[in-house]
């Protein structure tokens, strides 16, 4: 064999082995390549699911916030037409204790008594020397003869005098009206000091509201068998009420 051939064997073989690494090292790039990719793949993939797990959460925890507000929503409803219903009930009542009140000065008897009495309790409790009297202009006659029985108790009860005027200018409103909205008074009496600085009012309508207030937790118990009565959201359905 001569040199020359030797020397193309050898470059041949040269050849052979660069190739044959380069297919090796082709080979591990590839492998290492597609390694790299499944990795990236993998995490790709994890991150996604990891986004997808949260987002569902996050919308299932917001549908069931959803679903809680609504439903509180509708309790709250309820709760608020219920207490509205009771509410007008309880109105109707007290517009038939207004009615069937109005309708006591008609027994003229009872009617003195009961002005009588109310005259010496707002002398009671004013405890002044001079007391302006106001009343409606249809009991001026029934007032004028049951005063001087109500101011001889209350000298008796205080050992003080006092001198009663009973005002003839300016009365009271009438007697209510059905149907009507115009301003009006059931009985009673209102006292007043000379200075007009002290008001005593003592008018049937008055006694009833007072009445109410101190027992409405009782007639709502009578009434709706309520333990507790929640004057705030009653005051909350009458601004609603007024703003309809």
């Amino acid at each position: 064999m001569s040199d020359q051939q030797q020397k193309e064997e050898q470059i041949e073989k040269m050849i052979a082995n660069i190739i044959g690494d380069s297919l090796e090292r082709v080979a591990e790039i590839r492998i290492r390549a597609e390694y790299e990719f499944q990795e990236a793949k993998k995490k790709i993939v994890k991150e996604e699911k990891e986004r997808i797990d949260k987002e569902y959460k996050r919308k299932t925890n917001q549908v069931k916030i959803e679903k809680r507000i609504a439903q509180s929503n509708l309790i709250n409803q309820s709760r608020l037409k219920l207490l509205q219903a009771k509410f007008r009930f309880v109105q109707q009542i007290l517009a038939e204790a207004h009615f069937h009140l109005s309708m006591i000065f008609k027994n003229e008897q009872k009617y003195k008594k009961i002005l009588e009495t109310l005259i010496t309790q707002g002398l009671l409790k004013m405890m002044e020397p001079q007391v302006i009297l106001q009343c409606r202009k249809c009991d001026l006659k029934l007032v004028k003869e049951v005063l001087p029985a109500s101011i001889k108790e209350y000298t008796k009860r205080t050992d003080q005098i006092c001198k009663v005027v009973v005002l003839e200018s300016k009365f009271l409103p009438p007697p209510p009206q059905k149907g009507s909205k115009k301003p009006s008074c059931s009985g009673g009496v209102v006292l007043n000091t000379a200075n007009g600085r002290i008001t005593c009012t003592n008018t049937l309508d008055y006694r009833l509201m007072l009445a109410y207030d101190g027992l409405l937790p009782k007639i709502r118990t009578i009434l709706f068998k309520d333990e507790i009565f929640d004057k705030q959201n009653e005051k909350k359905i009458e601004i609603k009420k007024d703003e309809n």
